[in-house]
Parts: structure tokens; sequence; C-alpha cells
């Protein structure tokens, strides 16, 4: 060890005067609560997977690794999907979640989905006919209208417009 090393480590000894940090004393800075307190504490209500409507404590769907649980995204132990937590968080209405899984299907959403889970949960929670009107609103289609009546429409519209463009 060099000369002037050992002298600053021992003016630094002998300095009456000099702070020392200790972890029991009133002025120590507190290390910054974990995630799985922060969003426990935040998040009283029972929480639902989006893609199999598994509902239980948020607890249940954060992921944890050997650093610590994942800020971001939660799993689902039922279908072990993967979404965010913000997602699962969300308060939900019928009209609210049929928005969500249309715009999710661009994302290939329905492809994560147990249908016949899926359908049984939405008609237990009493919300499976606010749902699916909503579903069919945004798709376009009506109650009536069975899939050959559908892609027989969305074929002549397709045609017609094709004729005016021409």
């Amino acid at each position: 060890m060099p000369k002037s090393r050992y002298k600053r480590q021992q003016a630094a000894k002998d300095d009456k005067f000099q702070s020392i940090l200790e972890p029991y004393s009133p002025n120590f800075i507190q290390p910054r609560p974990r995630m799985r307190v922060e969003i426990t504490e935040t998040c009283k209500h029972d929480v639902f997977c989006p893609f199999c409507l598994h509902k239980a404590k948020i607890n249940d769907f954060l992921i944890s690794s050997k650093k610590g649980y994942d800020k971001r995204l939660g799993q689902c132990k039922q279908c072990s999907n993967k979404m965010l937590l913000a997602t699962l968080t969300k308060t939900w209405t019928p009209e609210t979640f049929a928005d969500f899984m249309y715009e999710y299907s661009c994302q290939g959403g329905w492809q994560k989905v147990k249908f016949t889970t899926f359908n049984d949960r939405l008609k237990a929670w009493g919300w499976a006919i606010p749902f699916w009107n909503r579903y069919k609103q945004l798709k376009g289609t009506s109650d009536d209208e069975g899939y050959a009546a559908y892609m027989n429409r969305k074929g002549k519209e397709e045609v017609e417009s094709q004729q005016l463009g021409e």
C-alpha cells in the first residue's frame, strides 16, 4: 500500500468529526420497498386473467425471479399466459373488456383463449350478453347474420368497391 494512501486512511480514522452512517439511526436512508409490497398495497381487489378469466389476488399473478418480482409482467397459473400488470390491475366493465379483446385480437388474442372456459366464465359472471353485443358492434356483425351471410356480405362489398374504383 502506498504511503499517501495509508496517511489518508489514518487521517480519516483519526477525524473526530467524521459522520458514520448507522442503520439504526433515525436519519438513515431507508431502502426502497420491494415491488411486491407496492403492487399489493395499491391493488387490494381481485383481478382476473384476460385470457381464461381466472379470478384471484394479484399475488397469484406475480412472476418471481432471483432478482425479485417482475415489475412489468404477470403470469396466470391456470393458462400460463403472460400479460402486463397494468392490464391486470385495470378495472373492467363488460364493454371495456370487449373493446380490449377486439383490439387484442389483431395481435393473436383469441389464440391464447380456451373458448369454452372463457365463455362459461363470462356467463357465470353475467357478462356474456353485454360483452358479445359490444364485440359484435365493434366487429360490424349482427345477431341474425350467420357466418356464411357475413362472408357473402363482405364479398359483395369488396366487389362493389372494386367496381367503383375502375
